[in-house]
């Protein structure tokens, strides 16, 4: 058993990745770099043919 946890090595990671674009001359936020395993709560879930759908019920009616 690993001392350091899951999250842990998430923000372990996100260092890294931090450090690999600041050496490239990039400003990214630790919280940027982390990865998101779980979905989004503060997102409302979009579909993405929602617009395609309107366009061609729009066609059908014309």
């Amino acid at each position: 058993m690993s001392p350091l946890g899951d999250e842990r090595g998430d923000i372990r990671n996100a260092q890294i990745v931090k450090a690999v674009f600041g050496a490239q001359g990039m400003n990214v936020a630790l919280k940027d770099a982390m990865l998101c395993w779980g979905e989004d709560e503060d997102k409302p879930e979009v579909d993405p043919f929602a617009a395609l759908e309107d366009a061609l019920s729009f066609a059908a009616q014309s």
